[in-house]
C-alpha cells in the first residue's frame, strides 16, 4: 500500500521558543532601567506587552479585503523636520511629533495581521549580520562605560558618538526627515507584502 507524499506545507510551522521581538524590548527596557533612565525603560517595557498582546489576538478574517490606508509622504517628513529645525530637540513640539508618529505607525501595524511564517531571502542574512553586529558593539561599549563610571573615549556608545553632531538643529532636522522616510517605507513595504502573501 502506497504512503501519500507529504509535502512540507503540509507540516505546522513550529513557533520559536522565545519571541525574539519581544525579548529584544525587555532587553532594552532592562538597560535604561540599569542606565538610571527609567522612563525610557517603561517605554519599551510597554511596547513588549503590547506586542505580546497584539500578535496573541486573532486576525479577523476579512482583514485583508479592506482598503489600506494611505499613507502621507513627502508631506509628513517636511512637517516633523520642520518642528525639529524651529524648535530644536527636548521641546514640548518635538516630544509631541514624535509621540504622533509613534502612535500613527501603531495604528497601521495593528490594523493588519502578522504575516505567515516564510523563508528568508539569501541577502537577508547580510542584514541580520550588520544588525547583530551594532547590538554587540552596543551592548560590549554600554557594559564598559558602567563599569568605567561614564563617557568613554576608548569604547564609546553610539549615543555618545551621535549626540554631538544633533546639537545642530540642522542635523537634527535632516536625521529626523531621514528617520521618518525610513519608517514609512517599512510600513509601505509590509503592507504590500501582506497583500501579495
Amino acid at each position: 500500500m502506497a504512503v501519500p507524499e507529504r509535502h512540507a506545507a503540509d507540516y505546522p510551522v513550529p513557533r520559536p521558543a522565545v519571541d525574539l521581538p519581544v525579548a529584544a524590548l525587555l532587553i532594552a527596557s532592562l538597560a535604561h532601567w540599569i542606565r538610571d533612565a527609567p522612563a525610557d525603560g517603561v517605554i519599551f517595557f510597554a511596547a513588549a506587552l503590547l506586542l505580546i498582546f497584539t500578535e496573541r489576538r486573532p486576525a479577523p478574517a476579512d482583514v485583508l479585503l479592506a482598503p489600506a490606508i494611505r499613507l502621507p509622504s513627502a508631506s509628513l517628513i517636511v512637517a516633523v523636520s520642520l518642528v525639529a529645525l524651529v524648535f530644536g530637540r527636548q521641546t514640548v513640539p518635538m516630544f509631541l511629533a514624535i509621540t504622533a508618529i509613534g502612535i500613527g505607525a501603531l495604528v497601521v501595524e495593528w490594523r493588519d495581521p502578522s504575516l505567515p511564517p516564510q523563508p528568508v531571502p539569501r541577502r537577508g542574512w547580510l542584514w541580520v549580520a550588520l544588525a547583530i553586529s551594532w547590538c554587540v558593539w552596543e551592548l560590549v561599549s554600554f557594559v564598559y562605560e558602567q563599569a568605567a563610571g561614564g563617557l568613554s573615549l576608548t569604547h564609546p556608545t553610539m549615543s555618545d558618538l551621535v549626540d554631538p553632531m544633533l546639537d545642530n538643529r540642522v542635523v537634527q532636522a535632516l536625521a529626523l526627515g531621514v528617520w521618518v522616510a525610513g519608517g514609512l517605507a517599512m510600513l509601505r513595504a509590509a503592507a504590500a507584502a501582506r497583500r501579495t502573501a
